[in-house]
C-alpha cells in the first residue's frame, strides 16, 4: 500500500457531471489490479477531512510502461465537487491500491459479459481493456444509464474491438429500458458466458446477479460504499453476508469485488 502526494496531470470534464482525472504514480500503476481502488483527498485543503474512494479506471501508459492512474468520477457531493475544481499541478493525497479486484476463471478460452450501470464503468474499463489483450477471450459489454449523458466509454470500448450494447431509460440512446433487458437478450443470442462482471447501482447489481443465478452463471459484483479509511479500521462499509452465512463483510478489505452469492444486496 502506497501513500503519496502527487500532482494532478489533468482533470477533464467529459459530461454534465462526469470527469476524468489523471496523476503519475508509477509504483501504484505497476501494482494496481482491475477492481481495486484508491483513497483520494485534495491534500492542501482542510475540507474534506476524509479521503474519498475511487476505482482504478485506467492505467496511464508511456513508452509501454504503466506510469500513472486515471480516475473516472461523477460529481455527487462536496468531496467530488471539490475534486472537480482541481487543475493540473494541484496536489492530491493518494492511498492505494486497496481492496480485492476481479478474478478470472482458469481457462484458455473465455466468454465474458461485462455489465455497467452509468459510472459503474469506472471499475470495469480497466478489466475490459485488459481482457481485450487476451486472444482467447470473447467479451460483450452492456452499458446502461438514465440518459445518453450517462453512457461512458462506449467509443473507447469499441476501439478495443469489444461488442457493446447500449440502453437508456429515457430512450435517448440505444435500446430503451434498463440494462438488464439487453443482458437477457444477450444470454439468449450469445449463449451462457463463463462469467458476468458487474458494477453499478445496487438495484441493478441485484437484478444482474439474480439473472446470473437463474442461468447458473458465476457473477462478480463490484460494490460501492461510503468509506472513511479504506483499509478496515472504521468498519463503516459493512455489507451483510449471503443468505447461508451470518455476519458482515467489509467492502474495503473483503471487496469491493464479491461473488454475488456471498453478499446480500
Amino acid at each position: 500500500m502506497i501513500q503519496k502526494r502527487v500532482s494532478v496531470l489533468y482533470n477533464t470534464r467529459i459530461g454534465p457531471v462526469y470527469y476524468r482525472l489523471g496523476f503519475v504514480l508509477p509504483e501504484l500503476a505497476r501494482t494496481a489490479k482491475p477492481g481495486q481502488f484508491v483513497m483520494v483527498r485534495p491534500s492542501d485543503k482542510p475540507i474534506p477531512l476524509l479521503r474519498r474512494p475511487f476505482s482504478v479506471h485506467r492505467l496511464i501508459i508511456e513508452q509501454d510502461k504503466a506510469v500513472g492512474i486515471e480516475l473516472l468520477y461523477k460529481v455527487v457531493g462536496q468531496g467530488t465537487r471539490l475534486l472537480s475544481q482541481m487543475k493540473a499541478g494541484d496536489v492530491l493525497d493518494v492511498l492505494g491500491p486497496l481492496g480485492n479486484g476481479f478474478s478470472f476463471p482458469n481457462t484458455n478460452s473465455l466468454n465474458v459479459f461485462v455489465v455497467a450501470g452509468g459510472v459503474g464503468i469506472a471499475s470495469l474499463f480497466y478489466l475490459s481493456s485488459l481482457l481485450a489483450t487476451y486472444p482467447g477471450v470473447s467479451q460483450k459489454v452492456f452499458l446502461g444509464g438514465c440518459a445518453a449523458a450517462d453512457i461512458l466509454c462506449e467509443k473507447e470500448l469499441r476501439s478495443l474491438g469489444v461488442t457493446v450494447h447500449v440502453s437508456t431509460e429515457d430512450c435517448s440512446l440505444g435500446e430503451a429500458g434498463l440494462v438488464t433487458t439487453p443482458l437477457e437478450k444477450g444470454l439468449a443470442a450469445y449463449g451462457k458466458p463463463d462469467v458476468i462482471y458487474a458494477c453499478g447501482p445496487q438495484p441493478m447489481l441485484k437484478a444482474v446477479g439474480e439473472i446470473a443465478l437463474g442461468h447458473d452463471v458465476p457473477c462478480q459484483v463490484s460494490l460501492e460504499s461510503a468509506m472513511a479509511c479504506g483499509f478496515g479500521v472504521c468498519l463503516g462499509c459493512a455489507v451483510k453476508k449471503g443468505s447461508d452465512e451470518s455476519g458482515y463483510w467489509h467492502v474495503c478489505t473483503d471487496g469491493p469485488v464479491f461473488d454475488f452469492r456471498d453478499v446480500k444486496i
